[in-house]
């Protein structure tokens, strides 16, 4: 009899509860869209109970599919939780959500960082942390908080992450795991809380609300009778700590040691590399891996194929319309795919690796250009930017492999485009739940159903396709010099628009 598993990967606009096999199979899968508040400017938040209810209305959804296919009751041997990364999850000190949730996505505390930078405070951050703050990490969310809403700061009791606030609402307990402690406020050689950096963001009085710490694989706790009357699990099921979503994603992608590159081309470019040495780099941020150490270096940007959804909806409803948009657009990529158009776009409709406001752009459109052209251009800027984050994190291309997920992995001329523009084989699983399978593969180890991360990755490996670098790698080496130096106009033109 296989253990069942259960899953459940929680981003910015969707949830979903995920039961698998323990040999990685899909036995059940249902998903809930969980709406984002943007009633004041720069504020992207959720209401912390809706998003509970929602994700417990998933998870009964996925067990009464799963027992429907299987024909008998499944009850997971244990659960967990992957969550977006970053953001501020508050509970007061009857462990109630203290207002509203900021998602990954908030910007509100832009003008602080700004202050940061100037007086070096960014730079000692990088130095003691592994990463210079942005808006939506939880150090600045903090303290404009402590700044602007000084009542509400006073009562927090606890500081949560996405994923921990889940875990909380099925387990009644405040934890957080070992990858996402590292978010902010871990020194980066002990790996550990450290009050040096909460002192450097002004933040020592909320060292009593930081969760206590537990590796991903272990038990956090157990599903309470409230919650199991709210999901259908059953009272009493271990709940492992669960994982950040971006590293779930690597895990369930079977990327759990240093070696490979794991890519994921979702709304955000996420480029990462297990490490076993500590380093800086503000190309960077260097984050807790899967045990003591071990890093996750984490190169990221809002500048990927959210890109794509953009122009489809704009330049091809058509496409859009009948299903499948790539299969009815190839025609028109094979039509100009011999065509030395110079077309390059840069991708930052929603932000950049680069600098505040930048924007996106087509640089080079001529009357003869179509939509083909366009559309080639668009997916070559955002696996360009991609490039610019691999290029950071492995300069010197020793990495040879690439683990690539994400919705747009899933077509193939994606998976050929960034074979050819990284210069490098590309490997993409058939998986297309890498998140979930990485929260399950942690609740499996937990209880002991794998011996450990890599017999886990061992049982559950998907088949993979590959994509070796062909006969496209030296036009997209030459349409990348194009794309650095439209960025470096781009940029010198931002700042002379920006100057004093």
């Amino acid at each position: 009899m296989p253990a069942y598993l259960l899953g459940l990967d929680s981003g910015l606009t969707v949830t979903k509860a995920v039961v698998f096999r323990d040999d990685g199979k899909v036995v059940a899968l249902a998903r809930r869209e969980i709406a984002q508040i943007k009633a004041v400017p720069r504020h992207v938040e959720r209401d912390m109970a809706a998003h509970w209810q929602a994700s417990a209305a998933a998870i009964r959804e996925a067990l009464e599919q799963a027992s429907a296919s299987v024909g008998a009751t499944v009850r997971p041997a244990a659960v967990s939780v992957a969550g977006h990364g970053d953001g501020l999850y508050l509970l007061d000190g009857d462990g109630a959500p203290l207002g509203l949730a900021a998602t990954s996505l908030d910007s509100r505390a832009q003008s602080l960082l700004r202050y940061w930078d100037e007086t070096g405070i960014s730079e000692k951050a990088l130095e003691l942390t592994g990463q210079r703050p942005f808006a939506s990490s939880p150090a600045p969310l903090l303290a404009h908080m402590k700044a602007h809403e000084p009542d509400r700061f006073e009562r927090i009791a606890a500081v949560l992450s996405c994923k921990d606030w889940l875990r909380f609402c099925l387990t009644g307990r405040v934890a957080t795991d070992f990858t996402e402690a590292s978010v902010a406020f871990t020194d980066i050689g002990t790996q550990r809380y450290s009050e040096e950096a909460l002192a450097l963001f002004g933040l020592d009085a909320v060292a009593g609300a930081l969760p206590d710490v537990l590796m991903p694989c272990e038990v956090a706790g157990y599903v309470t009778e409230e919650a199991a009357r709210a999901t259908g699990l059953a009272a009493g099921t271990p709940v492992a700590t669960g994982l950040h979503d971006v590293t779930a994603c690597a895990v369930g992608a079977g990327v759990t040691k240093a070696g490979t590159i794991a890519v994921i081309a979702g709304t955000y470019s996420i480029n990462e590399m297990l490490v076993d040495m500590p380093r800086t780099s503000a190309g960077w941020n260097a984050r807790n891996g899967l045990r003591p150490g071990q890093w996750m270096n984490m190169s990221v940007s809002p500048a990927s194929s959210a890109n794509l959804d953009w122009f489809l909806g704009t330049a091809a409803r058509d496409a859009l319309a009948g299903g499948d948009p790539f299969a009815l657009l190839q025609a028109e990529l094979d039509a100009v795919s011999d065509d030395p158009s110079d077309i390059v776009y840069l991708p930052y409709l929603y932000g950049s690796p680069h600098a505040e406001d930048v924007p996106a752009a087509f640089l080079g459109l001529r009357g003869w250009h179509g939509r083909g052209h366009m559309l080639r251009a668009v997916a070559e800027g955002i696996v360009f930017n991609h490039r610019h984050h691999v290029d950071l994190i492995d300069p010197d291309g020793s990495v040879g492999k690439v683990r690539l997920t994400g919705g747009s992995s899933r077509n193939p001329f994606f998976g050929q485009l960034f074979a050819d523009a990284l210069n490098r084989r590309v490997e993409v699983p058939e998986m297309p739940e890498a998140g979930a399978l990485g929260a399950a593969i942690a609740a499996g180890i937990a209880v002991n159903v794998y011996g450990d991360w890599e017999e886990a990755t061992a049982r559950t490996a998907p088949d993979l396709r590959i994509y070796q670098p062909g006969r496209a790698v030296p036009r997209l080496q030459a349409g990348y010099g194009r794309y650095r130096e439209a960025i470096d106009t781009v940029m010198h033109r931002h700042k002379e628009k920006t100057a004093p």
